[in-house]
């Protein structure tokens, strides 16, 4: 990240159809993969160095009831990558090309994981004409750096150490251009939200050994807080706690496709 049992079944193709295509853009090429040829098509943006393979339980649950869109991120899983740490705004960029690329004027649900949550909601924010509504599965938010460092300083900052200690030198590049963004002053001001129908899912599991300040109860705390901020900017739809990990979609894969479903439920006349 949630009436729901309209039944889109009945109005979906019965085929089910699976492929893998190449969306190019400059110096490199990001792979997607299609399942499906329903009615309502759904576009997944995957969490922090994730793939698209993450979102197979959820697409399997969804059936032939959605034509289901599912990419890589550049230098991830088979995409290419031009050898550049991508910002906020690029990644935003080869969102909107897989889209046009795979379907083209078409309103879509748009479903984001952490990283790909805050990915959605920006999409969201500037193209909202362009979406049926959005499924927001523990999303990252442009503030929650601001309010985390507020908190608890010293230990976000050493954090962020001990994720760099451990990622891949690809992905500690594209960690470091990330929280330079999310540090930025401009990321903690109120962000206004598109009026679309969303379902929201908040992971509520507090670690028995918690790796991050996330996965503390102090930063779960801040994480609902956050999260409920976020939801109050929508008009229309549905805020539910999972008392799950992080990946909700992997250890409740039927809560999302539910989710799919009754967004795209809402946003039919």
């Amino acid at each position: 990240m949630q009436g729901w049992a309209l039944s889109l079944l009945a109005l979906c193709a019965a085929n089910v159809q699976a492929g893998e295509v190449q969306v190019a853009r400059t110096g490199y090429s990001l792979q997607a993969e299609q399942q499906g040829q329903g009615p309502t098509t759904v576009v997944f943006e995957s969490g922090f160095g994730q793939g698209a393979g993450v979102w197979k339980d959820v697409i399997a649950d969804l059936g032939p009831q959605c034509r289901c869109i599912s990419y890589a991120r550049a230098g991830l899983g088979q995409s290419g990558s031009d050898g550049q740490a991508k910002t906020i705004e690029q990644h935003l960029q080869d969102l909107d090309a897989v889209i046009e690329s795979l379907a083209p004027g078409q309103k879509l649900v748009l479903v984001g994981h952490s990283y790909g949550g805050l990915l959605a909601t920006e999409f969201a924010r500037r193209h909202p004409e362009r979406l049926l509504g959005l499924v927001l599965v523990d999303p990252a938010t442009l503030s929650q750096r601001h309010a985390f460092k507020q908190a608890a300083r010293e230990r976000v900052l050493a954090d962020d150490q001990t994720l760099l200690s451990v990622l891949p030198p690809k992905l500690a590049a594209d960690y470091r251009l990330l929280i330079a963004q999310l540090d930025e002053p401009s990321a903690s001001a109120p962000q206004r939200q598109p009026d679309l129908p969303v379902a929201l899912l908040t992971s509520t599991q507090v670690a028995a050994e918690p790796f991050v300040l996330e996965e503390t109860e102090q930063g779960k705390a801040l994480w609902k807080r956050q999260h409920a901020e976020l939801f109050a900017g929508y008009t229309r739809g549905t805020h539910r706690y999972f008392a799950t990990g992080h990946n909700i979609h992997r250890e409740d894969p039927k809560a999302v496709a539910d989710a799919v479903r009754a967004v795209a439920a809402m946003a039919t006349p």
